[in-house]
């Protein structure tokens, strides 16, 4: 398992190191806009997210869990960006629902309800983001337990 996470840790820092990252003029958060990153938390791994329109967006993440499992999830976000004023930048507040999957010593099947926000630099393809999400244990062992994590993410589609 820790094996798994050092090749996506090496992989996601090689394409952050081999890849450019010089912006054009960047407006993140548009429909099509794709980002890839790392989280740092519970669990820890490389992490997606895929805007669908100026408002939603699909994120994921495979990477470690911290009761020896591999987690995977995928959520489906609503984008306020009317919450926070910010003179550099954007700063919305984000929410969604989506399901996780945990797979080892614990397995267990979720369904997440992550809570978080984002900072949107400008004229930067970078995305800084804080989560944190209750999940609702439905398979295998009923319970409920909390996600929460800190990442970055480089937006592919603006790079040079």
């Amino acid at each position: 398992m820790k094996l798994i996470t050092l090749i996506c840790c090496a992989f996601l820092c090689s394409i952050t190191l081999v890849v450019p990252a010089q912006a054009i003029t960047s407006r993140v958060g548009s429909a099509d806009d794709l980002g890839v990153g790392f989280a740092a938390g519970q669990p820890l791994g490389v992490t997606g997210k895929y805007w669908l329109s100026s408002t939603t967006a699909i994120d994921a993440e495979a990477g470690y869990h911290f009761n020896s499992n591999f987690d995977m999830h995928a959520d489906y976000l609503w984008h306020s960006f009317s919450s926070f004023d910010i003179q550099n930048g954007r700063l919305p507040f984000y929410f969604g629902v989506g399901g996780r999957v945990n797979l080892g010593d614990d397995s267990d099947f979720g369904m997440r309800i992550p809570l978080g926000v984002s900072y949107l630099p400008s004229n930067q393809p970078f995305e800084f983001f804080a989560e944190v999400a209750p999940v609702v244990k439905v398979l295998i062992k009923l319970g409920v337990g909390v996600d929460g994590m800190v990442g970055f993410r480089v937006y592919l589609n603006y790079l040079k």
